[in-house]
């Protein structure tokens, strides 16, 4: 039973190793291909603009060989984080917010994700749902300092709510007094003040 285990794990650890081959020696022959444009004609510049919403092909091919290493271990909480961030950077807040969603299947509670998805639903115009994602962050993890530095960007800047978004940074600042952007935050909550007034 064991030495049938041990070759199931060795079998599947050399399938990832191919899938992840793969996906290097895809990436190092796609990354000096032509972009494809709409419409005939002679090949594109260099420079040629890709099609809306599309990543960058580097991003792309990123994307692509992380959700293959997540195909291939499917309750890897770490690689659907990661197949989240790739499509978070390439400005694919609604693919992000899924990856994440999987993640935190596998891995709830876990505060960095929560905000990153939360930060999603901000960009994807759900800012009451981002607020109830990153209340429930706060309420585990009270003085995490992301989630508080998000929440009040998405009061001030998706809800509106400068008081609530001000009441939120005086908080952060109290409970992270050495956080990195701490004289940001106080500009921006002396601006908000003087706005209120």
């Amino acid at each position: 039973m064991t030495t049938q285990k041990s070759r199931i794990n060795t079998i599947f650890a050399v399938a990832v190793l191919l899938l992840a081959a793969t996906a290097a020696v895809s990436m190092y022959l796609n990354q000096n291909l032509p972009v494809i444009t709409e419409g005939a004609g002679p090949a594109p510049a260099e420079n040629a603009q890709l099609p809306e919403g599309h990543p960058p092909i580097d991003a792309a091919n990123k994307i692509a060989s992380l959700e293959q290493m997540s195909q291939a271990d499917p309750q890897n909480a770490d690689i659907k984080t990661q197949v989240g961030n790739a499509h978070y950077d390439a400005g694919q807040y609604q693919k992000a917010a899924e990856a994440y969603e999987q993640s935190l299947k596998q891995r709830p509670e876990n505060p960095g994700v929560e905000t990153d998805l939360a930060t999603c639903y901000h960009y994807l115009g759900q800012h009451d749902k981002a607020i109830e994602i990153l209340d429930k962050v706060l309420q585990y993890s009270p003085g995490f300092a992301q989630a508080l530095f998000n929440k009040g960007i998405v009061l001030q800047a998706g809800k509106k709510d400068p008081q609530g978004a001000i009441a939120v940074w005086e908080n952060l600042l109290r409970s992270n007094p050495s956080f990195p952007q701490r004289a940001e935050i106080e500009q921006k909550i002396n601006q908000l003040k003087s706005e209120v007034k």
